[in-house]
């Protein structure tokens, strides 16, 4: 599929999916020149004790070199006891740089664990399209930037060897300890600016990955549209679900209008019913509503099943804006309610006091 068809951002779930696979922006520079930076800030800070404890080692063999059989069979226990000495030594710079390492990954993508970078994928292995990759856009991009990285820290290193030189002809009138000292000084403002060039490459390849992260997760419309699908469902299969839910509830509504106590009315727009039972009820409740030709018909089965029906267009049109079907009816409606309902049990005694005379 063409590029240029690719004009929306990436969504949530593509994101997550990218990631899922292992494919982040990160820039492999900004791990080398953060671990670099930390290794030498370790080394300022320790390199006297390391200097100390690596004199010390060399100065012990040396005096006990008398003592120590060297055959094949002895050869790789003294080179292991000298290796152990030596890590130990360096264990600070060691630690160092693999939690920078850790850090720089970390502050790049976030921490996440994933095992679907690791699956067997033979499409990786695949000798067509291992050349297809190595003569690829990107790779002449990686080649280009590995080129001018090396070129940039060379023309550092160079700058500084030019700058420094009458100062390094000097070192052969000096003392071992002044040259030494000098060397070592030399040697730290070299990595110092090695390192900070190679900090500002890294800043700028980070931004590169950002940049073509984001342009490699783009989406057409199409794609979009087909993820929407996936993951809220079918539009149209959806539209017709909340239909059969909204007529579900229609259906319970007007099976609950019979068992209602009063159909407050507009008297021809709106249609409020309502029911209230002391034992269980703390506030009349609202069991039906609807408006035109719903309330025609919350009307009709009202009349059908012997339900008041109470005309009261402030209070009909109140009941409908502020109270949802299965909930009690505000304080501030108490009174007015309240009146309607006892002129409708007025009614209903009235009319059984009639029944029981005409029974007689």
């Amino acid at each position: 599929m063409a590029l240029q068809d690719k004009t929306e951002p990436a969504t949530p779930r593509r994101r997550e999916e990218a990631r899922e696979e292992g494919r982040v922006a990160k820039s492999v520079d900004m791990n080398g020149a953060i671990v670099l930076l930390a290794s030498l800030l370790t080394l300022k800070a320790v390199g006297p004790h390391i200097l100390v404890c690596l004199t010390e080692i060399v100065r012990d063999t040396f005096a006990n070199l008398h003592t120590h059989a060297v055959e094949t069979d002895t050869i790789g226990a003294l080179l292991g006891g000298y290796a152990v000495k030596a890590i130990a030594v360096c264990l600070p710079i060691m630690l160092a740089a693999g939690a920078a390492g850790l850090a720089s990954n970390v502050l790049q993508i976030g921490f996440k664990v994933t095992s679907k970078p690791m699956a067997l994928n033979l499409s990786k292995i695949d000798p067509l399209k291992g050349m297809a990759r190595l003569v690829s856009w990107r790779s002449a991009v990686e080649l280009i930037k590995s080129v001018l990285k090396i070129g940039v820290v060379a023309y550092v290193v160079y700058a500084f060897l030019r700058k420094e030189s009458p100062r390094i002809i000097g070192l052969c009138g000096l003392s071992p300890g002044a040259a030494g000292a000098a060397v070592a000084g030399l040697c730290w403002s070299l990595l110092a600016r090695a390192c900070a060039a190679m900090l500002v490459i890294a800043a700028l390849d980070y931004m590169y990955q950002r940049i073509y992260f984001e342009n490699s997760l783009k989406m057409t419309k199409q794609e979009v549209k087909d993820e929407y699908k996936r993951s809220e469902g079918d539009p149209h299969v959806k539209a017709r679900i909340l239909q059969r839910q909204r007529e579900l509830a229609r259906r319970r509504m007007m099976q609950a209008v019979p068992k209602a106590d009063v159909v407050v009315t507009n008297p021809t727009h709106v249609a409020v019913a309502l029911k209230y039972d002391p034992l269980k009820m703390s506030a009349p409740t609202v069991v039906a509503k609807g408006q035109r030709l719903l309330a025609e018909r919350i009307k009709a089965i009202a009349e059908a099943s012997g339900v008041p029906i109470v005309e009261n267009v402030q209070i009909a049109r109140l009941l409908y804006k502020l109270v949802e079907v299965g909930q009690r009816i505000p304080e501030e409606l108490y009174q007015a309610v309240a009146e309607i309902l006892a002129f409708v049990y007025r009614l209903s005694e009235k009319a059984g006091r009639a029944y029981r005379a005409r029974r007689r």
